[in-house]
This record gives structure tokens, C-alpha cells and sequence, in this order.
């Protein structure tokens, strides 16, 4: 008997966007605690040009602030920078940069768009403007705001990366080839390979899916290394999902990883395996209900309907309002 909907109930609490620095998959290569020198870089690679200065005392005095994280003092000094001269993109783009800190998205919005109309080059702005935008689901403004960028960067790797990414959240066809072309720009950022891979995959193209991803599974990253298990498995690579897990547990062994790597060597068809793996799994974490469930499951394959109806019990108990929890009932009324 198969298991119920590969991984479709585990508890997926490493992310691979956490690893590669941002809370989504498509975060700006800037961040507001982390300003970017205004070096208008878009040769893809090799050494950064040299930091443009800072255009005035003020814009200096504000750099400074949003490093030290006060950015309640940088709004204020780049207020007075951009009064002092209203034509200065640097005292704009960092004003936004400093009210992105302070968690207004749409005004850094307005100020990353007047830094760009006194500045087109200035690629960070319209990078991070993608980013407020797509946090506020402005999917078509996030595009329209990279596609202006690649007017005077069509080789920068981000802005490459994020139409990709705003052409994926479109459902748009074109999104492959945005993300081959992001690949291209920056062939050893892990995540775009994650990322094209995932459209791959959602293109009908295993093959190509599987041919991405098997590159990421010696990545030293538990996190990369957690996500990519579970895409080859979610792609019935299940040789290449124990292989990436196998390496994932060998530097952290948690009770998620022990249940992914389980669910892959059940596509294996190495029951034996997966069983050692979701008895591990539960040893490592009790209160982690898939865990119980698959172990339940695989115990009920074996013919032990004992075994299985106590593990399918805990799993209820564990997750009472969630799906896990209602399948487990659900298996617990058709155990018989």
C-alpha cells in the first residue's frame, strides 16, 4: 500500500529561502540593516567595482545609521539630505532603504521610484522596490520595476533572477527561460538553480529538474540540502532524495529529515529503512506528529494493526485541528 501524498503532510520547518538569506526565495539582494555601496555592479561576477562616496555628509551620516540598524535616525538625516537637494538619487534611495526599516513598504516604494527617475542606473533601487512590491502581492508592479532595471543592467544576476521570479508567480510560459537566463548570470547561486528547478519541474520537465538539482546535493547547507531531498522526492528521485538527505542528516540529524529521508527510501521501496527512519525520527522528536504518522502507516503495511492504530492515535493527539491530524482519524476509523 502507498503512503498517503508524498511529504503532502510533513511539517517542512527548514526552508531553503532561510539559507540563502531572506525570508522568501525572491528577498532582495539588498536588505534595509545592510545597504549596498551605489556601484551600479552588473557584470554578473568577478571583483566589485570601487564604492561610489557618499554624495553628502548628510546621505554619510544615514548610511551610518541604517548599519547601526537606528533607521528612525537615518529617515530623519536623509529627510533633511533629500530637502537639501531634491536631486540627489542617493539621498532617496537610502531614505527608502531607511523606512523599509522601519516596515513601510509603500513608502520605500515612492522613494525607490523618485531615486530610479533621477537615477535610471541605479540598479539596487529598483532590486529592492521589487522586493517591497512582491511583498505587498504587486506582482505586476515588481515586474515593471525589474524590467526597468534591465534596461541599463540586462546582465545584473538579481534583476535577472527576480523577473524570473515575477514571471513564475504570474504562471507566465516564459518564466523557464528567465530563470535559464538568471542561471546563466550567476551559475553558482544555489538558490536560482533551486528555483529554475522548481519550474522545471512544474513545466513537466523532470529530467531537467532532476539534472538541476543534482549539482546542490554536495552543498555543505542543511537547509539546501532539506529542500532539494524533498523536490527529488516530490520528482520520484528517490535514489538522488536519500543521497541529498543522507548528507543533510550527516551534519544535522532532526526529526524532519529522518521523515523525508523515510518517505524516500518508501519510494525505494526499502520499507525496512524507512521504518529505522521514522522510529529515529520519533526518538528525536516525540511531539513531531508525521512522524507518528508515517511510522503508523508503514507499521500498518506490515500487517501490525496494533502498532500502527497507537502511532495513528498519537498523531491525532499530536495535531488535532490540522490535516495530518484529520487523516490520522480518518485511518484510525478504516483500521480494522
Amino acid at each position: 500500500m502507498r503512503f498517503v501524498g508524498f511529504l503532502g503532510l510533513s511539517v517542512l520547518v527548514l526552508s531553503f529561502s532561510a539559507a540563502c538569506g531572506g525570508g522568501s526565495s525572491s528577498a532582495p539582494a539588498t536588505t534595509a540593516d545592510n545597504p549596498p555601496p551605489l556601484d551600479d555592479d552588473d557584470s554578473g561576477g568577478g571583483p566589485a567595482p570601487a564604492p561610489a562616496p557618499a554624495s553628502s555628509g548628510k546621505v554619510k551620516d544615514g548610511m551610518d545609521a541604517i548599519q547601526a540598524g537606528d533607521f528612525a535616525k537615518a529617515k530623519t538625516v536623509l529627510e533633511e539630505a533629500a530637502k537639501e537637494n531634491p536631486k540627489d538619487p542617493q539621498a532617496a534611495y537610502y531614505l527608502g532603504v531607511a523606512v523599509e526599516g522601519l516596515g513601510d513598504g509603500k513608502a520605500a516604494a515612492g522613494h525607490y521610484k523618485n531615486a530610479l527617475e533621477l537615477d535610471p542606473k541605479l540598479t539596487e533601487a529598483s532590486i529592492n522596490m521589487f522586493g517591497v512590491l512582491l511583498d505587498a502581492n504587486d506582482v505586476e508592479g515588481a515586474l515593471a520595476a525589474t524590467n526597468a532595471g534591465l534596461k541599463t543592467a540586462p546582465k545584473n544576476p538579481s534583476l535577472l533572477r527576480n523577473k524570473a521570479v515575477a514571471l513564475d508567480a504570474t504562471g507566465s510560459k516564459d518564466a523557464v527561460g528567465a530563470f535559464k537566463a538568471a542561471v546563466a548570470a550567476a551559475p553558482n547561486d544555489k538558490e536560482i538553480h533551486y528555483l529554475y528547478a522548481e519550474a522545471l519541474a512544474r513545466s513537466g520537465d523532470r529530467a531537467g529538474a532532476i539534472a538541476e538539482l543534482k549539482p546542490l546535493v554536495s552543498s555543505d547547507d542543511v537547509a539546501v540540502l532539506a529542500s532539494v531531498g524533498r523536490l527529488f522526492g516530490k520528482l520520484k528521485a528517490f535514489d538522488e532524495c536519500v543521497s541529498a538527505l543522507d548528507n543533510a542528516i550527516s551534519k544535522k540529524d532532526a526529526a524532519e529529515l529522518r521523515v523525508d529521508r523515510g518517505l524516500c527510501k518508501h519510494g525505494k521501496k526499502d520499507d525496512k529503512g524507512a521504518r529505522a527512519d521514522f522510529e529515529a525520527a520519533v526518538a528525536a522528536d516525540a511531539k513531531f506528529a508525521p512522524a507518528h504518522f508515517y511510522l503508523a502507516q508503514n507499521k500498518r503495511d506490515a500487517g501490525d494493526k496494533k502498532g500502527a492504530k497507537a502511532e495513528f492515535e498519537k498523531a491525532a493527539t499530536l495535531d488535532p485541528g490540522g490535516k495530518l491530524g484529520a487523516a490520522a482519524k480518518k485511518e484510525l476509523s478504516e483500521l480494522k
